[in-house]
């Protein structure tokens, strides 16, 4: 008789050999679901962690695309604003989907009225209100005129990004009675302060005296 035939005949008629068989199954049936759960497990975890890291870094590439983007279609326009703030205006409009609306109708596109709709300081009038779609938010733009027919363009946002103006050189300094970020534009500035639970952003202000005559004005109104 073979050694396997012996083995099979002491299992069968040996007290021992069905506990033996049982015990020998079941070690075999956990050591195959070990090996299916790790191997699953790890596919599972690879999966998911490959999707979270591409999901994570196309939003961060899609957002940098589009500031880099913006900061581009900004400088465009402040080097059209001064000489030609008509066709300055057109672009943007053009660009971002806008819409020449007054007090009434900022309203109903971004749900509160302009700041400018409480009147300018002395020495300026609002030649028009438009609503665009930026890629930073929705935004209110007042294209305001000084007594010299010179253009100040006020941007009201949601957002605080002093981004707009890619790498030029920017500071703080403190205007009215709040901080502001100015950033240099060559022959004038930028400037950004909160106001209220937003955030306004004057583009073609001669210096910073002008911009704490705004901010003070605009904090009244």
């Amino acid at each position: 008789m073979t050694l396997s035939r012996r083995f099979s005949v002491w299992v069968r008629e040996s007290p021992y050999g069905a506990g033996l068989v049982s015990l020998a199954a079941s070690i075999l049936l956990l050591l195959g679901f070990g090996l299916w759960y790790g191997g699953d497990q790890g596919n599972v975890n690879n999966t998911a962690g490959g999707m979270a890291m591409h999901s994570h870094e196309g939003e961060e590439g899609m957002s940098a695309d589009h500031m880099v983007e913006f900061a581009g279609v900004m400088d465009d326009y402040l080097q059209k604003l001064p000489n030609d703030p008509d066709a300055a205006e057109q672009m943007l409009l053009t660009k971002y989907d806008g819409e020449k609306v007054d007090a009434d109708g900022a309203v109903k596109l971004v749900g509160y009225r302009p700041i400018v709709s409480g009147g300018l300081p002395e020495g300026y009038s609002l030649a028009s209100t438009s609503v665009l779609k930026m890629p930073c938010c929705t935004c209110v733009k007042a294209v305001c005129k000084r007594n010299d027919g010179s253009t100040l363009v006020l941007f009201e946002h949601d957002d605080e990004e002093t981004a707009w103006f890619g790498d030029r050189r920017q500071s703080m300094a403190t205007c009215g009675d709040k901080d502001c970020c100015l950033v240099d534009l060559d022959s004038s500035i930028a400037a950004t302060w909160k106001q209220g639970t937003r955030s306004v952003t004057a583009v073609g202000v001669r210096d910073q005296e002008e911009v704490a005559k705004l901010v003070t004005w605009l904090d009244k109104s």
